[in-house]
């Protein structure tokens, strides 16, 4: 039987909103270690089910953790900072760095998120958006070179033409490209294909069936660091 959703904060739960409130405002993200801290706690194991109930109750969500040595990061949801009546995201929201996707020939998929980066309310960044590394210089005609990184944003509709991160094929190779939809044919009316488009003319358009391609999200904005 599934767990029933539940509105209201208990005393420790809201500690930990308030805990991750004060990270907010040192510009500091919100590791599952520096709540530990925060909140004079001996072990990450004396909070683990706390979380976990937060974020199946919607006060919270969770990123990152699982192989390599990843820390878990811990953001506060909408429903959460409308508990403790805490100011909506600024430049306190840090975004999950994942890796890096080619702009180039296609290559492996998306890796594990690494270090989170704090973006600024200018960027328009929501939670669940993700920032990619570029390689190559397929997208240079659209202004993305590389070594920025793009902000993406999964589970939104794309529009055909579109930017977007994708995963294609059964190894889920991943590359950043214009997205074309293209209708059925008359062998295949519903299958349809997409056609991945550089906006570099060195890079050839790629078709593959619709059902071999993955959003892994929409372009929405990018990052570059400049040097002097």
């Amino acid at each position: 039987m599934a767990r029933p959703i539940l509105h209201s904060l208990s005393t420790a739960q809201k500690r930990v909103l308030e805990a991750l409130v004060l990270l907010e405002k040192k510009g500091e993200p919100g590791f599952v270690s520096a709540l530990v801290n925060a909140l004079g706690l001996k072990a990450e194991s004396s909070l683990t089910q706390t979380l976990q109930r937060m974020e199946r109750n919607g006060f919270l969500l969770l990123a990152g953790g699982g192989a390599r040595g990843r820390q878990r990061l811990v953001q506060l949801s909408a429903k959460g900072r409308l508990q403790i009546n805490a100011p909506a995201l600024g430049g306190g929201l840090f975004l999950p760095l994942l890796g890096s996707i080619p702009a180039g020939p296609l290559e492996e998929a998306i890796q594990q998120w690494g270090q989170p980066v704090s973006v600024s309310e200018l960027l328009r960044a929501r939670p669940r958006d993700f920032l990619l590394e570029v390689k190559g210089d397929s997208m240079t005609g659209d202004g993305i070179l590389e070594g920025d990184r793009v902000l993406l944003r999964p589970e939104v509709q794309l529009e055909s033409g579109e930017i977007a991160a994708v995963l294609v094929g059964p190894d889920h190779e991943a590359t950043l490209k214009r997205v074309h939809l293209l209708p059925g044919t008359e062998a295949s009316p519903h299958g349809g294909e997409v056609l991945l488009r550089a906006s570099h003319p060195a890079y050839p358009d790629r078709r593959f069936p619709a059902e071999e391609v993955k959003i892994a999200g929409v372009f929405r904005g990018l990052l570059r660091a400049f040097r002097a």
